[in-house]
């Protein structure tokens, strides 16, 4: 499977962030919303493909509430950690690609990745017919790694290569965090906070004011209106609060469905 509907440019200037690489990619090859790179702060958020339903929802959680506040959120596609950070933390998502561009890898992710394409980026150092080697992965990873100002690795084994781009971060001096996890869970993760290695993650709302993001004011009926936007539903449940949205020219009425505006 392949992005050959989409567009993909050589990019014409390699980020500093990457230059700054022991080994910096000689050339990246993008598709995508390049923009995405003026982001203020980029979150990595990587992991196993694997991950237990504590991992899945906390993950789910951290990706949406980061891009609301502004970080992109950067991972490698794979399946597990990888997919589920870029799913939810659409369209401020960038995938680093084990692949060139006119491969879509794994293809298992392909609904997903073809709609980061559409709407956030992919990048690779890889110009076409390049399928991913086993070193590939490697690389990817510190590409991840390097475009990232914090990593968060929610769930990993003692040898993997999550470990491995913990490593990475490490010796780069990015801000590693990880969740917490019971005895005999997540070794990787565990062995890194009993090293002192990482902080945990224990109260993601917590962690991302430390952060000092720039933090959307949350609104109630626009987060509803944008989930469910049945008229009558959101008059039951808000009541004049909806009618004064109304006449504040926050949201509209068509056909009984409210309209934000």
């Amino acid at each position: 499977m392949n992005l050959s509907s989409f567009c993909i440019k050589k990019l014409d200037q390699i980020p500093q962030k990457l230059l700054e690489l022991k080994k910096p990619p000689e050339a990246l090859f993008y598709t995508g919303d390049i923009g995405l790179l003026d982001s203020q702060v980029n979150v990595a958020i990587i992991g196993t493909r694997k991950p237990n339903p504590y991992t899945k929802a906390l993950t789910s959680t951290l990706a949406k509430e980061l891009s609301k506040c502004g970080a992109n959120i950067i991972s490698g596609g794979a399946l597990g950690v990888d997919i589920i950070a870029h799913q939810n933390s659409l369209p401020k998502t960038i995938m680093i690609a084990p692949s060139s561009l006119d491969y879509i890898y794994p293809s298992a992710n392909a609904h997903i990745i073809k709609e980061i394409a559409q709407k956030s980026l992919i990048i690779s150092e890889y110009e076409k017919n390049f399928l991913p080697k086993k070193y590939s992965f490697l690389q990817r990873n510190r590409l991840v790694i390097g475009l990232s100002d914090i990593v968060i690795i929610p769930q990993a084994d003692l040898n993997s290569g999550s470990m491995q781009s913990a490593k990475m971060a490490l010796d780069c001096n990015k801000p590693l965090y990880v969740l917490p996890h019971r005895i005999n869970e997540s070794l990787g993760t565990n062995s890194l906070l009993q090293k002192n290695l990482a902080k945990a993650i224990y109260d993601i709302y917590d962690f991302i004011a430390s952060l000092k993001l720039a933090t959307p004011q949350y609104d109630a009926i626009l987060d509803f209106c944008s989930k469910n936007n049945d008229f009558e539903e959101a008059y039951l449940k808000f009541g004049d609060q909806l009618l004064e949205y109304e006449l504040d020219g926050k949201i509209k009425r068509e056909n009984n469905k409210v309209i934000i505006l």
